[in-house]
């Protein structure tokens, strides 16, 4: 009898411990998985949705793309479903994997692209954090899409033809480049960009019956360009100094608009809208310093991320933290980098201020030699060099020499 009571017992406590174990076992899993997770396969792409797919708070938000094909593949993020839209609803995404750094951009209710043109290698991993900002009512689902190129983009061809390189040879923001350090990889606000860097002969581009040179692969895939000439009128950064940091009101913009209408209206479908970037002011009130002349002039650490406000156009201005990554400096002459065209006989306007006093104002300008300065007062006339975007379905035909110049199409 005694002995049957302890194998009733015995079984009894072996049931508690399965049961306990399991409970623990199941506790783990939903821990590790949580109730929201989901999991997706987008052919060779699984994307886990660690904290869910839908959006609709402003905490952080966790996935990941994995590749389980043999190819690299481009990829989109986008939005799905969007609900309850408000505009003043901002997104930061990021992800060190992907080279992704993108911060408080506005939610449109009319586009459904997050972040476009992201490349993942074969095998790769790639964790992202999503936050929205401002957020009450706005909700919507996260898609991830690949990229179906059947056509070889603009942005396709020049990765093609010019070999990649992580570093550059001289250092940017101190030392002049003036060899070939051909195609440099960085990234922007929008991901993975690609500059060209010093004495560049591939990189010309004949569009709208005007000769260009390619600055950059921005990281959405676009490709910027600006004017290898100066356009026939001067023109002042600003008529005044009042009101002369409202850069979209400024006389250049005005003067950007008239050379968009008069040369490049007819080739609207060719040129992407495009956030250009404009510092702020850092510190002063009688004399003041903006953001850009500390980080270039002082500091020299140019950056292709906007630490200011963006205003959304089809035509603008190379920013000054650009002309540095082109091989420029604020100290020395360059007349072997690919910015440098000998026809241009005086200074050219960027789009970035330096300083301000309260009777005059001092944007970034290109000298006639190369240079970067920070000492020509805005409210005269000087040089106007154009910048565009080319949009991403942009084909080309050419190899991008000056005898056989990129030139665009689009199929």
């Amino acid at each position: 009898m005694r002995k049957r009571y302890k194998r009733i017992l015995y079984f009894i406590g072996l049931l508690l411990v399965g049961c306990i174990g399991l409970g623990i076992a199941y506790i783990c899993y939903d821990h590790v998985l949580g109730p929201e997770t989901e999991v997706e396969v987008v052919g060779e792409l699984s994307i886990n949705y660690i904290d869910g797919k839908i959006i609709d708070t402003n905490k952080t938000y966790n996935f990941s793309v994995t590749n389980n094909g043999t190819n690299d593949i481009y990829y989109e993020i986008l939005i799905d479903n969007l609900k309850n839209y408000e505009s003043q609803v901002n997104y930061s995404l990021s992800s060190s994997e992907a080279s992704l750094n993108i911060k408080n951009n506005p939610i449109d209710n009319n586009a459904s692209t997050l972040a476009s043109n992201i490349l993942i290698s074969e095998g790769a991993t790639q964790n992202f954090k999503i936050t929205l900002n401002n957020n009450k009512m706005t909700s919507f689902n996260l898609k991830i899409k690949k990229t179906i190129d059947s056509k070889e983009y603009f942005y396709m061809t020049l990765i093609k033809n010019n070999p990649v390189n992580d570093e550059t040879l001289t250092k940017v923001g101190e030392e002049l480049a003036t060899g070939y350090e051909g195609l440099i990889k960085d990234i922007d606000d929008l991901g993975t960009t690609y500059y060209f860097r010093g004495n560049v002969t591939d990189n010309y581009v004949l569009f709208a019956d005007n000769l260009w040179r390619i600055v950059r692969i921005n990281g959405d895939g676009t490709v910027k360009l600006i004017l290898n000439k100066a356009t026939p009128e001067l023109t002042s950064y600003h008529i005044s100094l009042e009101n002369s940091e409202d850069f979209a009101n400024t006389s250049i913009v005005s003067s950007l608009n008239t050379y968009y209408e008069t040369y490049l209206q007819a080739y609207d479908d060719y040129i992407a809208a495009y956030k250009f970037c404009v510092d702020n002011l850092n510190n002063g009130e009688t004399n003041k310093i903006y953001n850009a002349y500390n980080r270039i002039a002082v500091d020299k650490i140019p950056t292709f991320n906007c630490l200011g406000s963006t205003y959304n156009s089809k035509i603008g201005l190379l920013s000054a933290d650009e002309a540095l990554y082109a091989g420029a400096n604020t100290n020395d002459d360059n007349k072997k980098y690919y910015l440098y065209n000998s026809d241009i006989e005086n200074v050219w306007w960027t789009a970035t201020l330096a300083k301000a006093t309260t009777d005059d104002f001092n944007p970034f300008v290109i000298s006639a030699s190369g240079r970067l300065l920070s000492n020509v007062s805005g409210l005269l006339n000087r040089n106007l060099r154009p910048t565009i975007n080319l949009n991403r379905k942009v084909l080309v035909t050419g190899d991008g020499t000056i005898d056989n110049p990129y030139l665009p199409y689009i199929e």
